[in-house]
Order: C-alpha cells, then structure tokens, then sequence
C-alpha cells in the first residue's frame, strides 16, 4: 500500500494552523520550545510538529464521529500541549466545547496503516498544509476507536475511555 501526499506548500500566513492559538499570544512558541528541548530536536523542526498537531486537533473538532488518526511524531506535539495542562483545557473548551481526552493504547497497540491512510482526507479537509513527512511514521493508538470520549460528557459516552474529571471543586489535601 502506497501513501500519497501532495508536498507541503509553505502556509500563507492566513492559512497557518498557528492562528487556532491567537487567542494565547506566545502559546504556539513556549510549547514548541517545550517539544524542541523535551524532544532534543530542532526548533524548526518543533514547530513542524506542533503545526501537524494542529491540524489533527482541528480535523478531530471537525469530525467528532470519526477516529482521526495520529502518527508517533505528531504525538509528541498532542503530549507538549497536554502538559501544559490550562493552556490545554482553554484550547479544548474553545476548538471542542469540552475537554478531549487522551485515551493511552494498549500495550502493543498501534493504528494501521489503512487507520492513518482514513485520516489523510479529515487532515486535508482543514485547509491547513500536511506535511507527508509526518504522516508516513507509524501510526499510534492513542485515539480510542470509541470517538466519543472526544468531548462528550461521560454519562452520554459508551465508549472505554476514561471520563472527565468531576466537576467539584479543588482536591482537599
């Protein structure tokens, strides 16, 4: 099976995934630092990741119905913005309208190549430019086949994933 990507055009600066962060001015740079020192790689190169991150998190805002795949590479990215745990949250309730969660794969686990291949046409749908680079790693199972622990309140989700926290207030020590 042959994955074909058209090659990433260089993003206008009106059609650059870094615009879903323009309500947290410095966001997008203090979490591609983070991906660049945690990762040990390349600034530029963390910049690429966390753009594709982007993207997948609009494509699944997009799609609450479909699993939209994900690559080990772009995962690194979803992990930088979850530890940044307040930034996270404000971007879900903005992009999701609720917290989407990361559902960890199990051991061994890993998307196939058609999941990844399935993902292409939702990434592309953004209007954001994917770079193949990114989407032809191997494929990670961290989005649950169960596309409802996106977003949903867990009293209306059936699926495996673990549901929201509660909605009192601060853990008493």
């Amino acid at each position: 099976m042959t994955l074909t990507l058209e090659p990433a055009v260089q993003a206008a600066p009106h059609n650059t995934p870094r615009k879903l962060l323009d309500y947290a001015p410095g966001l997008f740079d203090k979490l591609a630092a983070y991906v660049a020192k945690d990762r040990q790689v390349t600034r530029p190169y963390a910049e690429q990741v966390m753009e594709q991150t982007l993207i997948w998190l609009q494509a699944c805002a997009d799609n609450p119905s479909q699993r939209i795949g994900m690559t080990e590479a772009v995962d690194h990215g979803w992990h930088a913005f979850l530890l940044h745990s307040q930034d996270y949250a404000e971007f879900c309730d903005r992009a999701f309208g609720g917290y989407l969660h990361h559902v960890p794969p199990a051991p061994g686990q890993s998307m196939t190549r058609e999941e990844i291949e399935e993902t292409l046409p939702a990434l592309q749908a953004t209007g954001y430019p994917v770079d193949p680079v990114f989407w032809n790693g191997p494929g990670y199972g961290c989005c649950p086949p169960q596309p409802c622990v996106r977003a949903m309140p867990a009293s209306t989700c059936t699926g495996t994933g673990a549901p929201p926290p509660a909605a009192s207030g601060p853990a008493q020590a």
